[in-house]
């Protein structure tokens, strides 16, 4: 049996899952209520896009500025928190079973990086609740390529996945990288357009700062090619077919 089906056999348990549901209404009703922006990042909003992926973790981001105030609230409800070593705030829901210990589901909080805007957000049904902002594609390519430049290399496969399945927009993926300052998120990008990097190993971080300019470009140069081959394509098909015709 996989791993996923192990996990996704998990939620047949009421118990569990009545827990993790309710523990989910009532972060978004105390988030609704204290005025804390969120939005849901992670697995579950890759798999509101893409071929779902089995999870047992809701992410959550909101702003820095809004992290203490989160913390108080919890202590006010009384929820239970830790913190991990990436400085998420994790709430896990509590039971005493075996399952709990190998695959405890959880909802977890971080913190959005500097010059993100919570925009192109898109409202899904989760549990029963609607209006639930899910982060768009091209937020998602732009934290993963943010992800990767910061050594978390698994994000790769995933920003990637987003470009080469065509659910994020490119161009859209640029402008929301170009808001975050410092960063090298746009080197990642840039290699995930251009095919050079395969696997991140080979992604060179020593290059110099990418501008927004170059990616547009380079965008639009690999849209030109895929033109060119395609027009190349028909011409050779119009070719063979009058070919045919010679010989009749």
């Amino acid at each position: 049996m996989s791993e996923s089906i192990k996990i996704l056999r998990l939620f047949e348990s009421d118990d569990r899952m009545n827990k993790f549901q309710n523990l989910f209404k009532q972060l978004i009703y105390v988030l609704s209520e204290e005025n804390i922006q969120y939005v849901i990042i992670g697995t579950v909003a890759y798999s509101e896009y893409a071929p779902p992926r089995a999870t047992t973790n809701i992410n959550f981001m909101i702003f820095e500025s809004d992290c203490c105030k989160l913390e108080s609230v919890l202590k006010e409800h009384e929820i239970d928190f830790i913190r991990n070593a990436y400085q998420q705030l994790i709430i896990a829901v509590k039971d005493d079973s075996d399952e709990t210990k190998k695959y405890p589901l959880e909802l977890s909080f971080q913190s959005a990086p500097k010059g993100l805007a919570f925009s192109q957000l898109i409202p899904k049904e989760m549990f029963g609740v609607a209006d639930i902002l899910v982060a768009s594609p091209e937020v998602l390519v732009a934290l993963w390529c943010l992800a990767v430049s910061n050594g978390y290399s698994k994000s790769y496969y995933d920003a990637q996945m987003m470009i080469k399945l065509q659910l994020a927009e490119v161009d859209r993926c640029i402008v929301v990288i170009e808001n975050i300052p410092e960063s090298d998120a746009n080197k990642v990008l840039r290699s995930i357009l251009t095919g050079k990097a395969m696997y991140v190993d080979t992604i060179n971080m020593d290059e110099g700062f990418i501008m927004p300019s170059v990616l547009f470009q380079t965008h639009e140069e690999i849209e030109l090619a895929k033109a060119h081959r395609y027009q190349a394509s028909q011409e050779r098909r119009r070719q063979l077919y009058e070919g045919m015709q010679q010989t009749k």
